[in-house]
C-alpha cells in the first residue's frame, strides 16, 4: 500500500474517532442501557434539546433539567389527585415527601454538575428513591391508579437515565 495513502486513510479514521456524538446518538447509547429501550426514546425524544447535546457533560444537564421540569409536573399532579382524595395517607405521601425527594435531589444534582460530578451521580441515582416509594406506599394501600403508576415509571426512567449521564462523566 502507497504511505501517503496509508497515512491519509489514518488522518480520515482518527479525526472521525476525535467528533464528539451527537446528541442523538448519545442519548440512544443511554437508552440501550436500560430495559426498555422503546419507551426511553419516546420519553426523550420529548425534548429536543436533547438531540443538540454535543458531548456527556450537556446531555447530563439537559436530562437533569428535562427530569427535573417533569418531576414538579408530576408532583403537582399528585398535588391535585390528593386534594380529590384527602383520606389516602399513600397519595400524600407521594405527593409530598416522596417527590418533594425526587425533586430536591434533581436540584441537587443540576447544582453539583459541574463542581462534583460523582455528587450529582449519587444525586440522580437517589431521585430514584420517590416513585419506587410511592409505588410500594399505593400498593399498601392496595391503590391501582394507572397514571400515578406511568408517572412513577417516566419519572423513574429519567432518573435512571441522569444517573447513567453523569456516570459518563470525567
Amino acid at each position: 500500500m502507497n504511505p501517503s495513502l496509508f497515512f491519509t486513510l489514518s488522518l480520515i479514521l482518527t479525526s472521525y474517532a476525535i467528533l464528539p456524538a451527537s446528541g442523538a446518538n448519545l442519548f440512544d447509547g443511554l437508552c440501550k442501557k436500560v430495559n426498555d429501550n422503546g419507551h426511553c426514546l419516546q420519553i426523550l425524544k420529548a425534548d429536543p434539546k436533547l438531540v443538540t447535546a454535543k458531548n456527556y457533560g450537556e446531555l447530563s444537564k439537559y436530562i437533569l433539567e428535562f427530569a427535573l421540569k417533569k418531576s414538579i409536573e408530576g408532583q403537582n399532579f399528585l398535588k391535585g389527585v390528593m386534594k380529590t382524595n384527602p383520606s389516602s395517607a399513600a397519595i400524600k405521601e407521594c405527593a409530598t415527601f416522596d417527590y418533594d425527594g425526587v425533586v430536591g435531589s434533581l436540584r441537587s444534582a443540576l447544582g453539583e454538575l459541574k463542581e462534583d460530578s460523582m455528587t450529582a451521580n449519587y444525586d440522580a441515582k437517589v431521585s430514584g428513591d420517590g416513585p419506587t416509594t410511592c409505588d410500594r406506599a399505593l400498593a399498601a394501600e392496595k391503590i391501582s391508579n394507572p397514571a400515578i403508576s406511568a408517572l412513577n415509571k417516566d419519572i423513574f426512567l429519567l432518573s435512571n437515565l441522569a444517573s447513567l449521564a453523569t456516570d459518563m462523566l470525567p
